[in-house]
């Protein structure tokens, strides 16, 4: 078999005009677009008088476009593409991940950058940007954190590293970019061990009562805890399988998936006074599938609506705050339950890898990163018993 070379055409042309050369232009000819009809033509410009100079970089540019180190033109849009990478990896992402992605992209990209020519994105304009939104957001008159810019740029690399590899650009702007610090370490919101026993008190004998103790007890996530089912409990071994979430998606309906990592999915023993409240709500399941006979949702959920419908996840975070609202307890967020059990967990001397292993997290590098205060609350003790145990003696 015969191998097609592939080549282009070229010209120069003196401008304005043969007799008062002042610069060249060059043009490639790109055959015609199958979509249009219309000739492809790159246009370029160099300053220089020199016909020969101008042919040679004519060469050079041939050359660059045969390496396919130019971009054929293209109008479309930032975003455009946006919408096209998103349709693109939704079969590849988890929906909640594709519906975090979705709500970057409309919320922050989609403003600042959508009208914008793809190929006209440049480092510099997404610097900029980034810029101004440490000093104001473009949805309020508050600043973004670096926390929040440097997500927003993940989202934002991981798209364009797809124009990328499709020769839609060169290269990444968003590479490079400089988005520093934020001056202030985020504040990890947690209950104390007074407060979680007060809350504990507040609920008993509601149906808030089992939500809080599997929260505590087990370190879960809120989609771990919708998505907890009765077959996920063994209760002659007091032990929970955490293996589904119930995940927002993009549309109105969740789904239950499997756990994200292979570090989500575990089994835990837990207390004795969680395993009676389990065995108390599978009867009042049951007694709910009696009472409702054909209009009973048999959705097998531990945690769910009298009738046996799954909460939606948003409902139920709503259901917390009203639960702390009702009973005057101080508001933190419902993941915030699970920041607190882990602080515990650690405050009180429990080794590390089971604390990791209990929360699901994939290194016990992110337990102590996320929450290294309590290390920090926890000085002042570690400088006592050091004085106890070494430096005592020196002082008798």
């Amino acid at each position: 078999m015969v191998k097609t070379v592939k080549t282009v055409k070229g010209s120069v042309r003196p401008r304005p005009n043969a007799e008062n050369v002042q610069y060249y232009n060059l043009t490639l000819e790109l055959g015609t677009d199958p979509a249009t009809g219309k000739r492809k033509r790159l246009y370029f410009k160099i300053n220089t008088t020199d016909k020969q100079e101008a042919e040679n970089e004519l060469m050079i540019k041939k050359a660059e476009y045969l390496q396919e180190k130019i971009v054929e033109p293209s109008k479309e849009t930032v975003g455009q593409f946006l919408e096209r990478y998103l349709d693109t990896v939704r079969s590849t992402l988890s929906p909640a991940t594709v519906r975090d992605y979705r709500g970057v992209i409309e919320r922050y990209l989609e403003p600042e950058f959508g009208n914008m020519r793809l190929q006209d994105l440049t480092r510099t304009k997404v610097q900029q940007v980034y810029n101004a939104w440490k000093v104001k957001s473009n949805k309020s008159d508050n600043p973004l954190k670096a926390t929040t810019i440097k997500h927003i740029n993940r989202v934002f690399k991981s798209a364009l590293n797809i124009a990328v590899e499709d020769g839609l650009i060169k290269e990444n702007p968003t590479r490079r970019i400089k988005i520093g610090k934020d001056i202030e370490p985020n504040h990890l919101d947690v209950y104390t061990v007074e407060e979680i026993r007060e809350l504990q008190k507040a609920v008993r004998g509601t149906d808030m009562e089992l939500p809080v103790a599997l929260l505590f007890d087990c370190v879960l996530r809120r989609g771990e805890l919708l998505g907890l089912r009765y077959s996920d409990i063994d209760f002659d071994k007091k032990e929970v399988t955490i293996q589904y979430t119930w995940a927002e998606t993009e549309g109105k309906e969740p789904i239950l998936k499997t756990c994200k990592t292979e570090s989500s999915y575990r089994k835990m023993i837990v207390s004795d006074y969680t395993i009676s409240l389990l065995k108390r709500q599978k009867s009042i399941y049951l007694r709910n599938k009696m009472k409702y006979g054909d209009r009973f949702c048999d959705s097998k959920r531990v945690i769910c609506k009298e009738n046996g419908e799954p909460f939606l996840p948003k409902s139920f975070t709503r259901k917390w705050a009203r639960t702390l609202e009702k009973y005057g307890l101080r508001h933190i967020k419902l993941h915030g339950t699970r920041h607190s059990a882990i602080s515990l967990l650690l405050s009180e001397g429990v080794p590390i890898q089971m604390v990791q292993q209990r929360a699901g997290h994939q290194d016990p590098k992110i337990t102590l990163s996320v929450y290294s205060h309590v290390a920090r609350d926890k000085e002042t003790l570690v400088a006592e018993k050091l004085n106890n145990v070494l430096f005592s003696a020196v002082n008798q």
